[in-house]
């Protein structure tokens, strides 16, 4: 994804979140760009996240966007992403448990 492209995707992410976007939009930033968090107030101390902490409860109470107009533009960017042929597989791992014996990469 070229920058430009990306730019316009999230001023359009953006105008979705409708109130609080100025803070929503740094909670997004600091969950997307931080390993491990034990506690959502732990977002807080992301470089991305210029806030206060309490400021993302706020945020989160505040923040009411549309949610089927942003799942369509997050549809529409993946689309535009994977080949025709191909299928979209999205996958988060939010365990809150270590896994000590799980196979891990070699480096890891």
């Amino acid at each position: 994804m070229n920058s430009e492209r990306l730019k316009d995707f999230r001023q359009e992410a953006y105008e979705l979140l409708v109130r609080g976007k100025d803070a929503t939009r740094e909670l997004m930033d600091a969950v997307m760009t931080t390993r491990n968090a034990a506690c959502l107030a732990e977002f807080s101390l992301s470089p991305l996240f210029n806030r206060q902490w309490s400021s993302i409860y706020e945020a989160l109470q505040d923040c009411r966007p549309d949610r089927k107009k942003l799942m369509l533009l997050y549809f529409q960017q993946l689309q535009e992403e994977a080949p025709p042929t191909e299928h979209i597989l999205v996958a988060i791992d939010h365990t809150a448990w270590g896994r000590a014996d799980a196979k891990t990469l070699q480096e890891r």
